[in-house]
């Protein structure tokens, strides 16, 4: 992986959104387009998707936050 697919990873685990992320990585990219486009690309690529996957485990152990609790956390409001 390249330096600046792994800002994007990083970026994106923050946002969630790969335009903002890609823009990031990319500052030379101005049109939301480009960046939507490339950031989409950037989801799929193997290894960048292998490591969001893995820091977004490791968010999770670390926090111990999970999908199931936030939904029961919200039904309970």
């Amino acid at each position: 992986m390249t330096e600046k697919q792994k800002i994007f990873a990083d970026e994106y685990i923050i946002s969630l959104n790969a335009t903002k992320a890609y823009k990031k990585a990319y500052p030379n990219v101005k049109k939301d387009d480009a960046a939507s486009v490339n950031g989409s690309k950037l989801l799929r690529n193997t290894k960048v998707a292998e490591y969001i996957s893995e820091r977004m485990k490791d968010r999770q152990k670390r926090t111990e936050i999970t999908q199931d609790r936030v939904v029961q956390e919200l039904a309970a409001i």
